[in-house]
């Protein structure tokens, strides 16, 4: 695979941000004054996209936009940062995926870097919109489930190549269990795992995952840093230390620093750490992009900083 034209593809979201930093997030029917505005380019697949490129690697994104500001706003952020965006679908006449998301500062250190996203979407990616011929050109895809019928297309295309899947599993939505059996690295928000399978706890609801196909099912745990089962056992990474500004696509940068290890070949927990080094270094800056490393800093940034307690 070594041969291929992208190391990775991205099928899912791409969105125009306006960020908005609040003293503390607002009551309702209250006022309060506005510290900072920046719009950037944000998006789940987008975003994990532009922290691979980045790092170095050659990437592509697909998804749909519409023939608008926020649109064409979104994908110049990506062309930007070196973003293959040739499979994008314009969509006429439909709008384009744009958030307002308020930022905390102050506050206790726990709520400062805290945000609210507030959302619209038109525009969503058909199957027949997936380029074929770019889904088959990487060596691995990326997914983030928000659309499902394209994405399974594209899931059946990586299968029949040997091009591994990693799914950025945010939600349950209905069928989203056919995209999971499809799935080689499952990363979950927290609340995903529990709710999609109905487990009791954490650790089962990540083996039950994992009984449906994925190599690895994991889940990321904020502070705590991540969770992961490989089948054998478990593997827990703890996040490490900044001083947050905005943890605005964290998750997403975290999903960047997997594919990077997977993509490789390291071990679990080194990719694993790797890829809290990634999110935590995405964190210290406005947006979920301003910060994102290139490859020597990520290293130096994990040679001398240090971890949260496990």
């Amino acid at each position: 695979m070594r041969g291929k034209r992208f190391d990775a593809v991205g099928i899912g979201l791409n969105s125009a941000d306006l960020l908005c930093v609040v003293e503390r997030h607002p009551l309702f029917n209250t006022k309060g004054p506005l510290l900072e505005v920046s719009r950037q380019g944000g998006g789940q697949a987008a975003t994990a996209m532009a922290a691979l490129a980045r790092l170095g690697l050659r990437t592509a994104y697909i998804g749909a936009v519409g023939d608008d500001e926020e649109g064409r706003f979104s994908l110049q952020s990506l062309r930007e940062e070196g973003v293959d965006v040739e499979g994008v679908a314009l969509q006429p006449g439909r709008a384009s995926q744009f958030a307002v998301i308020l930022v905390q500062r102050g506050g206790p250190s726990a709520e400062r870097g805290g945000r609210t996203i507030l959302w619209r979407r038109e525009v969503a990616l058909r199957p027949e919109d997936v380029r074929e011929d770019i889904v088959r050109s990487s060596r691995l895809l990326h997914v983030d489930g928000h659309n499902l019928e394209a994405e399974l297309r594209a899931a059946e295309w990586a299968r029949e190549e040997g091009i591994p899947v990693s799914f950025d599993a945010e939600r349950a939505l209905p069928g989203t269990e056919a995209l999971v059996r499809m799935t080689d690295y499952l990363v979950a928000s927290e609340d995903f795992p529990q709710a999609f399978t109905g487990e009791a706890s954490l650790e089962e609801a990540l083996r039950a995952i994992r009984r449906l196909g994925p190599r690895v099912a994991a889940a990321t745990l904020g502070e705590s840093g991540a969770l992961a089962f490989d089948g054998e056992r478990f593997h827990r990474s703890p996040a490490f230390e900044v001083e947050a500004v905005d943890t605005t696509g964290a998750g997403d940068v975290f999903h960047a620093g997997l594919i990077y290890g997977v993509l490789q070949g390291h071990p679990l927990p080194r990719t694993l750490r790797f890829a809290n080094a990634l999110a935590a270094m995405s964190c210290r800056a406005l947006g979920g992009r301003a910060a994102l490393p290139r490859l020597g800093e990520v290293e130096a940034f994990m040679r001398q900083a240090r971890s949260y307690p496990e």
